[in-house]
């Protein structure tokens, strides 16, 4: 457990991040160095004002989580003619996908507070090991709903990326490795957030996508065993990661690091979404 550091405030009155990842110092301890050190406020005050920018921070992400499916770029993937193979294409993609998004959230990890690094260990548990909603790691699972829309396994494993859809994962993994850590979580979590059902109206991505496999092409939802899990599981990583971003956001510094993290993700999500729309248009 980590013990709470004396550490000097700035000229403002803060601790700077950098004193933060010098010393160590993160998540509760982080907040009750701020809350014992800060002149001429009371403990209280300063908990009610971190509380308030979490809030604000929360509804900030979520509209823009929400005005991603208003974009062009969303608006062409769900606007492009679904096919059978087109639905393959993409599928197969987003094993790809998948495994971009542990190569991020191994980048996230490796940078965080340890408090944090427990937090997206337990979310990587469902994704790299065994989900028990489906009964399997979730690159396996979405290589089998590859496989139920009729995909060979070796199409599934020696398909790669198209260049376009390679160049927006290699933009995430930039997020990933340079971003400040803080501003790294809230991109990564950006994405389990706008796939978040409970929070998007009309749905999140994953049940929206599911919802014209199974109308336009007439699937049988059972087949669609990733999308089923992920419907459930984002709802699930986008909460508990949203905690640990939330305990972190202590002032207007950290506000403004987390935001950041989250707008710059919207936009190669929204790069990606275009990539993905063009590649079903090449099918």
């Amino acid at each position: 457990m980590n013990a709470i550091v004396s550490v000097p405030l700035g000229e403002n009155g803060r601790i700077s991040p950098q004193q933060c990842r010098s010393r160590g110092i993160g998540g509760r301890n982080l907040r009750a160095g701020f809350l014992q050190r800060v002149p001429g406020m009371a403990k209280a005050d300063i908990a009610e004002r971190s509380s308030a920018l979490a809030a604000k921070l929360d509804q900030e992400l979520t509209r823009l989580a929400q005005a991603q499916f208003d974009t062009p770029e969303f608006k062409r993937v769900f606007a492009t003619p679904l096919t059978i193979e087109r639905a393959r294409f993409f599928a197969i993609q987003f094993v790809h996908y998948n495994v971009n998004r542990r190569d991020c959230w191994a980048y996230v990890q490796a940078r965080a507070p340890w408090e944090v690094k427990r937090v997206i260990w337990e979310h990587e548990k469902d994704e790299l090991h065994f989900d028990p909603r489906g009964d399997a790691d979730h690159r396996e699972l979405m290589a089998k709903e590859a496989m139920a829309l009729g995909a060979s396994a070796a199409q599934v494993a020696n398909t790669g990326p198209t260049p376009l859809l390679q160049a927006a994962q290699m933009a995430f993994v930039y997020l990933a490795q340079n971003l400040p850590w803080l501003g790294a979580l809230t991109a990564s979590h950006f994405l389990e957030r706008r796939n978040n059902s409970d929070l998007m109206d009309g749905g999140g991505f994953s049940a929206r996508w599911r919802k014209r496999l199974v109308d336009e092409l007439g699937v049988d939802p059972k087949c669609l065993i990733s999308s089923n899990v992920h419907v459930a599981a984002d709802v699930d990583h986008s909460n508990s990661i949203w905690a640990a971003i939330s305990d972190h956001v202590i002032d207007e510094e950290t506000y403004n690091t987390a935001l950041r993290g989250g707008e710059a993700c919207a936009v190669v999500d929204r790069a990606y979404r275009a990539a993905l729309a063009h590649g079903m248009e090449s099918v």
